[in-house]
C-alpha cells in the first residue's frame, strides 16, 4: 500500500476549466469536519473503489478540494457543463486515468455520466464527482445510472467546527483587506451559524456595511441580525 506521503504513480498534464486555487492537498487547511474526507484523497491510487463521491454544503470547499486532487493525481477536473459536452472518444480516453467532475448533481447528460462510471472501472481509471448531496438524492432518468449512484463510495465535507469557522473566518476577511480583531471572532464563534455559507455571508455583507468602520462587536452584531442566522448561544453539546 502507498503511504499518504507517496507521490501519485500516475501523472499526466493538468488541465481545469476554471482557474486553480493554487492549494494543493498538503497546504488545504485541515481540522476533524474535513480530516476523513482529505484522507481519502490524499490515499490515491490506492482507492478500493473506482468511483468517489465529494460530499459538501455550498462554500464547503468542493471545488477547490477537487482540484487539489486533480492536479495531485495528475488528472483533469471539468464542470458539470463541459462535461456535458464530451464525446464519447474524449470521456473514453478521459476515463483511463483520474477525472474529476465538480458539482456532479448539475450534470444533465446521463449517458455520457453513466459511461464515466462504467468506463472508470473497467479500464482502471479514477472518478471523483462532487456534489452538494449525496447522488444517491440525485434526481436521474436512467434506471442503470440511479443504481450506479445509490451504491457509490461517499466521503462528506462536514460542517465547520470551531478551528474551521476560526480558519475561514480568518480567509475570507483577509481576503477583502479586513482585520478581524481576537474578541470579535471570540463572539462571532457562540454565534454564527455553522455554514461555510453563513461564514462566507456574514464577511460579505460585512464588508458592504463596514463603510469605513473598524471591526467591532456591535457591528458584527449588526450583521448577524440582518442575517437572521445566528447559533443558539445555549445549544446541545454532541459526545
Amino acid at each position: 500500500m502507498t503511504s499518504s506521503e507517496d507521490k501519485p504513480k500516475k501523472s499526466r498534464q493538468l488541465k481545469l476549466d476554471f482557474p486553480e486555487s493554487g492549494l494543493t492537498l498538503e497546504t488545504l487547511s485541515v481540522t476533524p469536519s474535513n480530516r476523513t474526507a482529505i484522507a481519502t484523497l490524499k490515499r490515491w491510487p490506492d482507492w478500493r473503489m473506482p468511483a468517489l463521491a465529494l460530499v459538501g454544503g455550498r462554500k464547503s470547499g468542493l471545488t477547490t478540494a477537487a482540484s487539489a486532487w486533480a492536479a495531485y493525481a495528475g488528472g483533469e477536473l471539468l464542470s458539470a457543463k463541459a462535461f456535458d459536452k464530451l464525446s464519447h472518444k474524449k470521456l473514453e480516453k478521459l476515463a483511463a486515468g483520474p477525472i474529476a467532475i465538480d458539482l456532479g448533481q448539475g450534470v444533465s447528460n446521463e449517458d455520457n455520466l453513466l459511461s464515466a462510471i462504467n468506463l472508470s472501472s473497467r479500464a482502471g481509471g479514477s472518478l471523483l464527482i462532487t456534489g452538494n448531496a449525496s447522488p444517491a438524492q440525485w434526481r436521474v432518468k436512467l434506471p442503470d445510472l440511479a443504481s450506479r449512484l445509490k451504491s457509490m463510495t461517499l466521503v462528506e465535507l462536514a460542517p465547520p467546527d470551531d478551528e474551521m469557522v476560526s480558519i475561514r473566518l480568518r480567509r475570507a476577511m483577509k481576503q477583502r483587506f479586513l482585520k478581524l480583531p481576537e474578541g470579535v471572532e471570540t463572539y462571532l464563534l457562540i454565534r454564527i451559524e455553522r455554514s461555510y455559507l453563513a461564514i462566507e455571508t456574514f464577511v460579505e455583507n460585512l464588508h458592504e456595511m463596514i463603510d469605513g468602520r473598524e471591526v467591532t462587536i456591535p457591528l458584527a452584531r449588526d450583521v448577524l441580525d440582518e442575517m437572521d442566522g445566528t447559533r443558539p448561544l445555549f445549544e446541545d453539546e454532541e459526545d
